[in-house]
């Protein structure tokens, strides 16, 4: 690491967030300030052209008012995958944490795993969702999704593998091979992580309700990891 390079990586999935990303900035960068970690904040708002979504410019906007910020702002190639690969190949910090913009996951989050992943013997960490406010709905997809993962990979000890935050060191990082364009990126993150034989830990976590929009996870998502786990069980690409 140089001594431009920071310690923390905060990368923020902007994605269609608006105005109420404000709540997700303030509260994180203050939190980062006051660690004494060295660190940048890294705000992906990559967005589909004639979308008219206003995120983009509001994260300038907001990078343009403070240091350390990266903004990432691209027309989209593809889903949540590509967001955060994005973000991954635009973070420079030792270790990386990557967490939604929509505020489900509390800011504190980011420092607490960066705090274990640091200090522990860990080189891939992951939210698990023990206490969930996000509807019946949410939950049955899930536990579904969850279920048969497990039983196709065998990540026996591991649950919610689509958990956020996800933190990863930098060595970690560059040595997975990560392509995933869409929801099956944070299930990519774990299945490399155990083909490099790297530990993963888990840490328990809070999910808020998002009160703000609906979720992202529509029907054409489930099949969507369905097809994902199947091609990479059987080594199709």
């Amino acid at each position: 690491m140089t001594a431009d390079e920071p310690d923390l990586s905060a990368v923020v999935l902007c994605f269609r967030a608006g105005e109420s990303i404000q709540q997700v900035l303030g509260p994180l960068r203050e939190l980062l300030d006051e660690s004494g970690a060295s660190h940048e904040m890294v705000l992906v708002a990559n967005y589909w052209e004639n979308d008219n979504d206003p995120t983009p410019s509001i994260v300038r906007r907001y990078a343009s008012e403070h240091d350390r910020v990266r903004v990432v702002d691209q027309p989209k190639c593809g889903g949540m995958g590509w967001d955060m690969r994005a973000g991954f190949e635009a973070a420079s910090g030792r270790y990386v944490v990557v967490i939604d913009g929509d505020a489900q996951n509390p800011v504190e989050d980011v420092l607490r795993i960066y705090a274990l992943l640091r200090d522990g013997d860990y080189e891939v960490m992951k939210g698990r969702r023990t206490i969930r406010h996000d509807g019946l709905y949410r939950r049955t997809i899930s536990f579904g999704y969850n279920a048969i993962f497990r039983l196709m990979f065998r990540t026996w000890g591991l649950w919610d593998i689509n958990g956020k935050p996800k933190a990863v060191t930098r060595r970690a990082l560059e040595a997975m091979c990560l392509r995933s364009d869409d929801w099956f990126i944070d299930a990519e993150i774990v299945l490399e992580a155990r083909r490099l034989g790297l530990r993963i830990g888990e840490m328990p976590v809070v999910f808020r309700e998002n009160k703000d929009r609906s979720s992202f996870v529509r029907i054409s998502a489930i099949w969507e990891f369905l097809a994902n786990m199947l091609r990479r069980r059987f080594g199709r690409t």
